[in-house]
């Protein structure tokens, strides 16, 4: 009997996680299909039927996964911050300088903002219909991020790179700011071109400035 017990719960078990990875590979699929339709679009001006066409399912099925369009399109947003957020944090923690963790934490945002991503159509270009839900979010996670640089910013003046006096938050945001407008920056936008020399151009200005030498 105990044996029975003990199948039958294990049986129960495995199928509980089946059902996970299968409710987890659905709402991936919904997301995928959500961010194909935003791309086109050129923001969140779609329609939840279009995602649930897309999807080859009935919008009650998808209602089951996201209760709104603002609840997907919440979603999609918080996944990418989450992403880049982590992405930031282990390239500072790695980091065996300031000038290298800007490097690593800089580079880390210019791939999350490739032109034609979400973030890009987020930051460039808003968020319709459902900005109220989902920009606070975005918010949140951009403040973190320019936490991260502005304290690595104050670590590069105790290692000589930055002078004493600069603005560390106002640095930081104007080089967050710079990928914030990448899909506005000319050349730059083509997915072909090099994001690395884009990198490098942005903190070669901010190192080292757009003055004449001597020009003050």
């Amino acid at each position: 009997m105990k044996k029975q017990v003990e199948k039958r719960d294990a049986a129960g078990a495995a199928g509980a996680q089946a059902r996970t990875r299968k409710s987890a590979a659905t709402r991936e699929r919904i997301m995928a299909a959500a961010t194909e339709l935003m791309l086109e679009h050129g923001g969140t001006g779609f329609q939840i039927g279009e995602v649930s066409e897309r999807c080859g399912m009935s919008k009650g099925s998808l209602y089951y996964y996201f209760a709104d369009k603002g609840a997907l399109v919440q979603a999609i947003f918080d996944r990418s911050m989450d992403g880049l957020v982590a992405d930031v944090e282990a390239a500072v923690a790695h980091a065996p300088s300031a000038s290298a963790s800007i490097l690593g934490l800089v580079e880390a945002v210019a791939r999350a903002v490739r032109p034609g991503s979400a973030l890009t159509l987020a930051l460039a270009h808003g968020i319709w219909d459902v900005e109220h839900e989902v920009l606070p979010h975005i918010k949140e996670h951009l403040d973190r991020i320019i936490a991260v640089l502005e304290a690595q910013l104050e670590r590069a003046k105790g290692e000589g790179i930055v002078r004493p006096g600069a603005n560390s938050h106002l640095v930081a945001v104007a080089i967050i700011g710079a990928f914030a407008i990448t899909e506005y920056a000319g050349e730059v936008v083509d997915e072909n071109d090099d994001p690395e020399a884009f990198v490098h151009g942005v903190l070669d200005v901010v190192f080292h400035g757009i003055g004449a030498d001597g020009q003050h």
